[in-house]
This record gives C-alpha cells, structure tokens and sequence, in this order.
C-alpha cells in the first residue's frame, strides 16, 4: 500500500480545531509563534473532511485535494477495527467507495427503498456518465462540498446522452450520506456555464435540500440526444466547508407516447416545486387551462372556477388580489408532494399531489 499513499499527521493544535486550541494559538502568537497556513489548500482539505465533534479523523485524501474517505478515532468499529480494518478503510477509499460517509458501506438509501451497492458505480475520480440503449442506467458515487452561503462549489457529473437520437425521459435518484451537510442537485444542459454564486437560474430541474440520508428523483422529459451536467453541492442551509457523499442512480427510458395525456404532457419531467410554482402563477393570471391541466381527472371533475365568465374590469380587479398569494410551507409525504398556500380571500390552502403516468398532479385542494 505503501506505493499508494505518502503519510502524515497534522496537529489539531495548529489547525485550531476547537475552541479552546483557537484561544491557545492566540496565545502563542502573541509570543511570537508563527503557526501553520491554514489558507493551503492541504490544511483546507484536511478541515472540510473533519467529522464534527470527533478528535482525531483519519483521512485520505486524493493528488487532486478530493477527500476520498474518512475514518473517526472513536467509529473504528467493525469492519474497521484493528490493522486488517484499517486497511479495509484504504483499499475501500483508493475504489472510490468513500467509506466513512455512511453506515453500511455507502450507508445510502435508493428511492426504492433498496440499499445501493458501490459495485459498479463511477468512483471520485469517475464523473462520466454514458447512457445507451443498451446501457440507459449507471450509478455514480462521490462527494460534493458546501459553499458560502449565495455561492455555489459544484461537483459535477457528465451525462452523454447523445446516442438516444430519440430523447426520452431522463430520471436521476439521488441520495445523500449519513454526515452532516445537506445537497442540493441542479440538472443543466451539456453546454451550460455552472454558476458560481447566485441561484442556478439556468437549470432545468432541480433538488434542494436533500437532508442526510434521505432521498430524491429528479426527472426531465427531453427529445433529441444530447449532454447534460449535473452539478452537486451543500445546500447553504448547511456548515460552509461540511462535506457528505452522495449516490446517484441515472437512467433513461423511451418518452411513453402511446397514451399522450390532454393537456398536462407540458409538465413532463417537471418537478413537484416547478408545477407547484407553475400552478401559483397559473392562479394569479386566472389561466383556468392551465390550472385544469394540473389537476387528476377526478380533481378536475370537482374544481369550480369561472373567471372564464368574469367581466373584463371583475377579472382585473381579481388578479391584483390573487398576486398576494403565496407559498407557505412545501414537504414530500411518502411518494406525494404537499403545499401550503396563503390565498386572499381564502385563507391558508392545503394541496396534494402525487405521480400519475410519470407527471406531478393535483389531487385534492383543501380550504
């Protein structure tokens, strides 16, 4: 193993892990004691991977800075006890398996409720995906870091889906470690320019703020070939620096057109947030088409509107009050997705959505 690694230690005095060692190096730079960068990019490396609250971590660390594994003084329990252990813990981390980043191996929990083996899945230093018809499904595991907050630190994915000349519908489940950080993922196109800082405006779908050790799909309806990046990162509710790992199972199947659904195909491969946003706006525009085409058959059956047969002047006066609606609270429940809305004249409302053929809709509407 010897040829794999160079080994060191690097105090956690010098470094001012804590409180009481930052209060202590003030101290001695007071008497004149010049300590160590800590603006290298080594000693950064070595802080992002920090476990909190743990003494002392184990750490490999790649040529490229990229944290590669993690190992806590006090977790050096099964199968990582002992010198076998602790060789298991550096041949799992030069394959890309990221140990230390959850419980189980990869500790990450698939959407469907089954547990994802790192066998096969594109390592660290793995981040291209390329999607077939004979291959249209691959796992990639890694990592991805939080920025300042109003900033973005992208980890990104390649995804070459140019040989399905056709398009069709791109689904990417994504889960997230056991560590602290929460993600944030954003699918963009191929020849997309990542922003930096700022919200990523020019994503085509996104998922915000995937806490640790849960789990989300994305999905996005597209109809030619083409690349697609997906980029990682710390949600900005999470500590600047913390790092946690992240699994992705990224598919492709054939657009189902046999059954085209009336009126609501334009919200293919939208997620609950854009038709939970699309339906707002849609509201306060008095757009009744586009309101009934986000509703289930059975929900359109009972929903009642008729701004269609407002006078001009009505439906004016209507929408200036409606433009004071808004979002209160947004949650998944199980497979739903659920919103809270404050309404003008209505008060708070409740609505349901679910999949239905592969498209977010409303089922029930509840003042």
């Amino acid at each position: 193993m010897n040829e794999n690694f160079i080994n060191t230690w690097v105090s956690n005095v010098e470094l001012e892990r804590t409180s009481s060692k930052q209060k202590f190096m003030a101290l001695r730079r007071q008497q004149g004691f010049k300590p160590f960068d800590k603006t290298r990019p080594l000693a950064q490396a070595i802080m992002k991977g920090w476990k909190k609250r743990s003494p002392a971590d184990s750490l490999v660390i790649s040529p490229d800075l990229e944290l590669m594994g993690r190992l806590p003084v006090n977790e050096r329990s099964s199968p990582y006890n002992g010198a076998k252990g602790y060789l298991l813990f550096l041949k799992e981390s030069l394959d890309g398996r990221l140990p230390g980043f959850g419980e189980e191996g990869s500790g990450l929990q698939s959407t469907d409720s089954g547990t994802p083996s790192s066998s096969g899945a594109a390592g660290i230093n793995g981040l291209n995906v390329v999607l077939t018809h004979g291959k249209p499904e691959q796992t990639v595991l890694s990592i991805f870091r939080t920025p300042e907050a109003g900033y973005q630190d992208y980890t990104v994915v390649e995804i070459d889906a140019t040989a399905l000349k056709e398009g069709g519908i791109l689904t990417i489940d994504i889960s997230v470690g056991s560590t602290e950080a929460a993600g944030s993922f954003d699918l963009f196109t191929g020849d997309s320019e990542l922003p930096t800082e700022g919200a990523p405006l020019n994503a085509l779908v996104s998922a915000w703020g995937i806490s640790s050790g849960q789990s989300r799909r994305i999905t996005y309806l597209f109809d030619r070939g083409q690349h697609f990046k997906l980029g990682a990162t710390g949600d900005w509710h999470s500590e600047k620096g913390s790092v946690n790992a992240f699994w992705a199972k990224i598919s492709v199947e054939p657009e189902q057109k046999s059954e085209p659904r009336k009126g609501s195909s334009a919200h293919l491969g939208q997620s609950p947030e854009d038709v939970m946003n699309t339906f707002v706006e849609a509201f306060k525009n008095l757009d009744s088409e586009t309101i009934l085409s986000m509703f289930t058959e059975d929900a359109r059956e009972t929903f009642e509107d008729d701004f269609e047969d407002m006078p001009e002047d009505a439906r004016t006066q209507m929408s200036e009050i409606l433009s004071q609606m808004e979002v209160l609270s947004s949650q998944y429940v199980g497979d739903e997705f659920h919103f809270q809305l404050r309404v003008p004249l209505a008060g708070e409302v409740s609505v349901k959505m679910r999949k239905v053929e592969g498209i977010w809709l409303i089922y029930d509407v509840v003042e």
